[in-house]
């Protein structure tokens, strides 16, 4: 068997504090919820890892016992062991008998039911609460997809979203919460039975282009349309951002086509990475001239014959 390092499993250093581990955890959890990760074997595994971690050392007594048991076997994170070289004896165990297999009764690894018998577990997770259920349960339901489609802005700031799903011939409204940040085509796993859906309610964000706006990942490409003369001379421009509107200095003589990259500007996501916003530069006639302007041109237009 395979010694499981959980505080390598938080990121957390030995001497970490109480408040430290929850902090990682809620950091990790949040990020590999399985209901963000629909379908996801490797996030469910780590999901699942996640809370054993923090079933171990958000508890003082297993905690303490964990710790005692690592330093005496001075072990390695990952190394092999014999159980039976540290006088394991699974009979003992709140009489249950444990095999080390993958899948133990208890819903943890067969390392935490070596060590804690299995009857450790905390009551909100015996009690299998929605955000901690077994993922093998959770499967067991019929899944029904949908598709939200969101504007830059609102996928960058996030919302409630009330979506109507047709279900048995009836139509149910169902309350989306879309995180800050969220990715195009991410899915959002939402648990239909509270509102009368035995059934999964997945729904596929779609963030959408926009006339002058796009998304790229994390960056944003935002066309800016500049009349010649402003091309030519240069021109400060304020400019939209995700978090406000910035003054930027457009180069003399810049061409149609032209990108200037302003540096973390761009789309902010669920893990506060931030990307640029791509200002592509378009060259773009007036629609509508007056006699000055169309006098101008004239002129222009005699010099370069």
């Amino acid at each position: 068997m395979k010694y499981r390092d959980y505080y390598e499993v938080l990121g957390v250093d030995k001497k970490a504090s109480d408040a430290d581990i929850k902090k990682a955890y809620r950091k990790l959890a949040k990020e590999y919820h399985p209901d963000l990760h629909p379908d996801d074997k490797d996030a469910a595994d780590k999901f699942s890892e996640i809370n054993e971690a923090y079933e171990v050392l958000s508890d003082p007594k297993k905690r303490k016992k964990y710790d005692k048991f690592g330093n005496n076997a001075n072990f390695s994170g990952g190394q092999n062991f014999d159980p039976s070289d540290f006088g394991f004896d699974f009979g003992n165990f709140g009489g249950g008998s444990y095999s080390y297999t993958t899948g133990s009764d208890s819903g943890f690894s067969d390392f935490f039911d070596g060590l804690f018998g299995g009857f450790g577990r905390s009551n909100y997770q015996r009690a299998g609460s929605s955000k901690f259920s077994n993922t093998k349960t959770a499967q067991k339901k019929s899944t029904i997809e949908t598709k939200i489609e969101l504007s830059i802005d609102q996928a960058h700031k996030g919302l409630n979203k009330s979506i109507a799903i047709k279900h048995n011939n009836e139509i149910k409204n169902i309350e989306i919460n879309v995180p800050a940040g969220i990715k195009n085509n991410n899915k959002i796993k939402v648990d239909g039975a509270k509102y009368g859906i035995n059934a999964y309610v997945v729904a596929k964000i779609i963030i959408k282009d926009e006339e002058d706006r796009r998304l790229d990942g994390i960056d944003i490409i935002q066309r800016e349309k500049i009349y010649p003369w402003q091309a030519y001379f240069g021109i400060k421009r304020k400019v939209n951002t995700p978090d406000g509107s910035l003054m930027v200095t457009i180069p003399e003589k810049v061409n149609s086509g032209q990108k200037i990259r302003l540096k973390g500007y761009g789309y902010k996501d669920r893990k506060n990475n931030k990307g640029d916003l791509i200002l592509e530069i378009i060259i773009d006639n007036p629609t509508e001239f007056n006699d000055q302007m169309i006098d101008l041109y004239e002129k222009l237009n005699e010099i370069e014959e």
